[in-house]
């Protein structure tokens, strides 16, 4: 696994400021991966064990993150730790793929990948029939589009095949008690983690180039101990 310095993390950030959300995962996940690996191909809980893996290494074992509680509105703060997300490593022998009978139809299915998503706008109002049929990999007799039912029964397994494709936490608000399951982004929140550090160090490096005259380069060449101490020197 490769470690993500500071000189890599302010290219992915600049990298990824245009782009949407699901670029961004591919853009974390492919920074996290061995040489080689086809990152797109990927369940998306192996995309996910990828993020956290970043995370750890990069910002520690915990996510800072708020909800508001949907009984009482109440705002919750919350600490998630990465071992409450991390999916669960499916054996060895476990199938790559899953079958159903359908409407009359022999189904052959795979889980969703992170080129999935990509492949598809999800504000599009077929997104999801376009996800399922993605996954379809026969059907018998073959026909598409695929009814309902077959899409319906696809998207109703997926889960099965690849278990931490869903992040989501159980949440109980302290005020009301109410309990309820919130879906949890893992790029998302280690986006924004990468994204308040490029900035922090952003400003460090404004802030040193006026009092010293460095550059870039100079800043990020100096240990972030001296750099805490260059900056409290320069006021």
């Amino acid at each position: 696994m490769h470690e993500l310095t500071e000189e890599r993390l302010l290219a992915m950030w600049e990298s990824g400021s245009e782009q949407g959300p699901r670029s961004r995962a591919l853009l974390l996940a492919t920074a996290a991966a061995p040489p080689g690996e086809q990152v797109p191909d990927l369940s998306l809980a192996g995309v996910h064990a990828l993020l956290l893996g970043l995370g750890e290494r990069s910002f520690g074992g915990r996510f800072p993150c708020g909800a508001e509680c949907p009984a009482c509105a109440e705002p919750l703060d919350i600490t998630v730790g990465t071992a409450e997300l991390r999916p669960s490593v499916p054996p060895a022998d476990s199938p790559r793929t899953g079958r159903l009978r359908a409407a009359g139809h022999d189904v052959t299915y795979r889980a969703l990948t992170l080129r999935d998503l990509l492949a598809v706008d999800s504000a599009a109002p077929e997104a999801r029939r376009a996800l399922v049929s993605r996954c379809v990999v026969r059907v018998v007799p073959d026909v598409r589009p695929l009814p309902d039912a077959v899409v319906e029964a696809v998207a109703g397994r997926l889960a099965d095949l690849d278990p931490g494709a869903d992040t989501a936490l159980d949440l109980t608000c302290p005020c009301c008690r109410h309990s309820w399951p919130a879906a949890f982004d893992i790029a998302e929140h280690l986006w924004a983690a990468v994204e308040m550090y490029a900035r922090r160090l952003l400003h460090d490096v404004h802030t040193l180039a006026r009092a010293y005259g460095w550059t870039e380069p100079d800043v990020l060449a100096v240990s972030p101990a001296r750099r805490r101490f260059y900056l409290e020197a320069a006021g």
